[in-house]
């Protein structure tokens, strides 16, 4: 199970009397009721609202199956709830609203692995706003492909079943998991030049690659690919060639923002995954090179394409799991940008498979950030944070002896050529 980061006792006792006063005080960003309708194929989870509020769902596919509906600014205020607690129906069990997390969110126990199949807001009808989550289980997947139009006496639904395994779990490599670093830019492209007596981008991003992976290296539990270990040029594709012939768990590009036409401009921090847009663009690029082509002639189209959309969902769903780490542990250490994953269709997050983050470690045109950046203890505990969110990402190795990651173990505010 992933770790949890533990507050400060003064920032708990905050967010412990903001949850207990929430009846008493008046919010307009309140959640005021939690609904749940049981179909045959799925379940809907209702969250209402006063206000029209953005959201995020994901299941998170860990020893204990959870979806976690992050809501940005939301307060509780359900009657008969006050607890900030309360049971679901059909595939939601037990679920708890904590507002102490990066984001407040709600987080709901699952009977099974499900994956989200629709999340969409509905305009208030005799009450609020309605955040409306429809998840599935993830073996209704199987009855979906027997409709797909393959026949099914090939053994190819064995084949989809045996290989649906493969999509979720890489083989066993709990005691070392197999991490890539990617220091973003190098040679010819030096990325956002040097402000406030900084070096250039590719220069520090280099820089804070190597303390990377040698404080990886002296922990000791972990595999270390570096897509480049000095100053040299890459193309994009390359680099993500680099994690899928390392068979990577989890891959991390590292870059310094720049803003245009500011004096100091904005800093901080961000961490983004992969958007919408960038997965179409994942899943053209995957049936073009033929990442999911048949290794034999027994599977059928149909398959490859299921398999393409659970592993890019998977995918999707980690990456978001470890960006998150990445925040919550990075907090500390400097100002963030955004406190939750931004989304964008970077290149090097384009393979369909490999949970990927880019991390912008802060921006080259703010004078805070910059000398920071450029001061080698400043990155040294900003990539020990990031070491702690990759030990907190795999600290389900201590419980389950199973990897959680979207990679098949068989094998991109920033500019969009990352």
């Amino acid at each position: 199970m992933v770790a949890i980061v533990r507050l400060s006792v003064l920032k708990t006792m905050i967010a412990a009397f903001a949850a207990m006063s929430a009846s008493a005080i008046a919010h307009a960003e309140e959640i005021i009721a939690v609904r749940f309708g049981v179909h045959d194929t799925h379940t809907r989870i209702v969250v209402e609202t006063r206000t029209e509020m953005e959201f995020r769902a994901f299941a998170s596919g860990e020893v204990t199956p959870r979806l976690i509906v992050d809501i940005p600014g939301a307060g509780w205020a359900v009657s008969g709830l006050e607890g900030g607690q309360g049971q679901g129906h059909g595939l939601a069990g037990r679920f708890r609203f904590d507002p102490a997390a990066q984001s407040p969110r709600l987080i709901f126990d699952l009977t099974e692995n499900v994956r989200v199949r629709e999340s969409f807001v509905l305009p208030p009808g005799d009450g609020g706003y309605r955040m409306v989550i429809d998840i599935e289980p993830v073996p209704a997947q199987v009855v979906t492909a027997a409709n797909s139009g393959f026949d099914p006496s090939d053994q190819t639904m064995t084949q989809f079943l045996a290989e649906r395994v493969q999509v979720s779990y890489v083989p066993p490599r709990c005691e070392r998991p197999r991490i890539v670093i990617d220091p973003g830019h190098g040679g010819r492209d030096p990325g956002a030049p040097g402000r406030f007596g900084s070096v250039s981008e590719s220069h520090l991003a280099l820089a804070a690659g190597l303390a990377l992976r040698d404080i990886l290296n002296t922990r000791g539990r972990y595999e270390v690919v570096m897509t480049r270990d000095r100053d040299v040029f890459l193309e994009l594709d390359e680099r993500i060639q680099v994690a899928r012939r390392a068979q990577a768990d989890i891959f991390i590009s590292l870059h310094a923002d720049a803003a245009p036409n500011s004096a100091t401009g904005p800093r901080g921090a961000a961490v983004y995954t992969l958007s919408d847009s960038g997965t179409n663009r994942a899943r053209n690029r995957a049936r073009q090179d033929g990442e999911w082509l048949p290794a034999s002639n027994n599977r059928s189209p149909q398959v490859n394409d299921l398999l393409l959309e659970m592993s890019l969902q998977e995918k999707r769903n980690q990456s978001l799991i470890f960006a998150s780490s990445i925040l919550e542990s990075s907090a500390s250490v400097t100002p963030l940008f955004r406190r939750e994953p931004l989304e964008r269709g970077f290149w090097v997050l384009l393979d369909s498979q490999i949970p990927a983050v880019l991390f912008e470690m802060g921006f080259m045109t703010n004078p805070d950030d910059s000398r920071n950046l450029n001061t080698p203890a400043h990155r040294q505990q900003l990539m020990t944070a990031v070491a702690d969110s990759i030990d907190q990402y795999f600290a389900v190795c201590n419980n389950s002896g199973t990897v959680r990651t979207a990679s098949a173990g068989t094998v991109g505010a920033g500019p969009a050529s990352r």
